[in-house]
């Protein structure tokens, strides 16, 4: 008896085989008619923001950089850099600064110009970039090139100089169309600078940042962080390489009008203080010391002349400072108290001078004949010198003297005259020693006259001497108290906080 088909096992190979190779062509037909419905649809479908059938299909495998510039269309960049990146363009977009202080490279005083070095956060929305992290193996943040995006037209009010600042040409795009440009700068800026205090002076500068052509409508500034964290940043990248010291930082959000149209603004204050070390060694320092050098000459003999050299060498090295002190000080219309200080001082020390020729003119006149004004003995020996506790010796009336002899000086040459003419008339009467003693009282009296007069020279140059003494005691004790006066008022000045 034959047997049974379903009993012969090649056969039944052979149909199972047959049905698997009909089954399969018959699906690899219908996919490949698949695909090309979907290779015919992407052509047809237009460019929007929607990523394409095929981009959806085969994103699993999307993990390289250029892959994702396709399909955020970058490649072609006049789309995004034409216009501000907004769906709607009565939407004004945000842009965040975030600004840290890294260093104060200069601060100068004469064109009041602050050279600084900030590193410069900038981060805005685009609306017309996204994508799905997920479908780009997790990549959440592409580096594109900087002339590819649509960048704000920042300016800065303060600017002076041209822009050296190291070019950064990047910028982070995230997933959710975030951009951000950090880039450092170094500008140079106008400073308007209180130099009374100085050297113990604080200044305070300031950078804003704003659009220049956008208005508030279009574009709003607004600062990413508060004032108190950017100090704080600040002060954790401060470098301290000049003569000045970080203190605070104020950020505060403007709004600045012009031509009668608003635009937004980040103010950012930066408070710094002057180390003054520098200029206590070579400049404060040298001023005191030339000050106390020229009070103690005026405890130099006024009689030797070497008081007047030593003051003049003194007034020159104390020039030479001011003029280093000039050359520090920028040309404002507040000068500074220490400046007041010097010029001060240097008048105290010319006035010195002044008093030192008037002393040694009134010594040279004490070797003439002539005698001390009455005023000047009443005004100076008299009251300036009580005032001052100066001892004088009144000059006594020389007639007092000479009547303790019995004669006065006027009267000398009369009596000699008439002694003359009695011993002519009775010359042949006397005896010889008769005329012999008159002749020696002729002789006494000649010489008491000189004494007389000799006194009298003497006394007026003690009153020449005493005047210029009381003058010099004078003009010695108007300096000290002018010099501690002008020191207290100074160092209270420098003490009290100026911002």
């Amino acid at each position: 008896m034959p047997s049974r088909v379903s009993d012969n096992p090649g056969f039944c190979w052979h149909v199972y085989f047959s049905n698997w190779r009909g089954k399969v062509g018959f699906k690899v037909t219908i996919v490949l008619g698949f695909l090309v419905l979907l290779l015919i649809l992407n052509d047809q479908l237009p460019n929007t923001d929607v990523s394409p059938i095929l981009d959806v299909l085969f994103s699993e495998n999307s993990c390289e950089y250029f892959q994702l510039m396709e399909h955020l269309k970058l490649t072609d960049s006049v789309r995004f850099l034409q216009s501000r990146p907004v769906d709607d363009w009565r939407k004004p977009t945000q842009v965040f600064i975030d600004s840290t202080v890294a260093n104060i490279i200069q601060l100068e005083g004469t064109t009041q110009r602050l050279t600084s070095l900030l590193w410069l956060d900038m981060t805005w929305k685009n609306s017309f970039i996204s994508w799905d992290p997920n479908e780009f193996c997790g990549m959440e943040t592409i580096t594109i090139p900087l002339d590819l995006l649509w960048l704000p037209d920042l300016y800065i009010y303060e600017i002076m100089d041209d822009d050296v600042s190291p070019v950064v040409n990047v910028l982070q795009v995230k997933h959710d169309g975030s951009v951000k440009q950090s880039n450092p700068v170094r500008l140079v800026t106008a400073c308007k600078l209180d130099i009374f205090g100085f050297p113990f002076d604080t200044q305070k500068c300031t950078i804003t940042f704003g659009p220049y052509v956008h208005t508030v409508e279009q574009i709003t500034m607004v600062a990413a962080s508060n004032s108190s964290v950017v100090t704080q940043l600040s002060r954790d990248n401060f470098s301290k390489r000049g003569e000045w010291e970080l203190l605070h930082i104020d950020v505060q959000n403007l709004n600045f009008s012009f031509s009668g149209t608003l635009h937004s603004q980040v103010k950012y204050t930066i408070t710094l203080k002057r180390i003054p070390i520098v200029y206590v060694m070579n400049l404060i320092c040298p001023a005191v010391f030339l000050i106390i050098l020229d009070f103690a000459g005026m405890f130099i003999s006024v009689t030797g002349g070497e008081r007047l050299g030593f003051k003049i060498t003194v007034v020159l090295g104390f020039l030479v400072l001011l003029l280093i002190l000039n050359d520090q000080l920028p040309n404002t219309d507040v000068s500074p108290i220490l400046g007041v200080f010097c010029g001060l001082c240097f008048a105290l020390m010319i006035i010195s001078i002044m008093g030192t020729i008037g002393v040694l003119y009134m010594v040279e006149m004490s070797s003439m004949s002539s005698e001390v004004p009455s005023w000047m003995k009443k005004w100076v020996l008299k009251h300036m010198a009580k005032v001052l506790l100066v001892k004088t010796s009144h000059t006594a009336d020389a007639g007092a003297d000479e009547n303790v002899i019995g004669f006065s000086n006027s009267s000398v040459p009369s009596t000699s005259i008439r002694m003359k003419k009695a011993s002519e008339k009775t010359s042949r009467k006397d005896s010889n020693e008769a005329i012999l003693l008159k002749k020696l009282l002729l002789e006494i009296l000649m010489i008491r006259r000189h004494l007389a007069n000799t006194r009298l020279k003497e006394e007026s140059q003690n009153d020449w001497h005493m005047v210029a003494y009381v003058l010099d005691r004078f003009i010695c004790i108007f300096y000290f108290f002018s010099i501690v006066i002008s020191m207290g008022v100074l160092i209270i000045v420098w003490a009290i906080p100026h911002t």
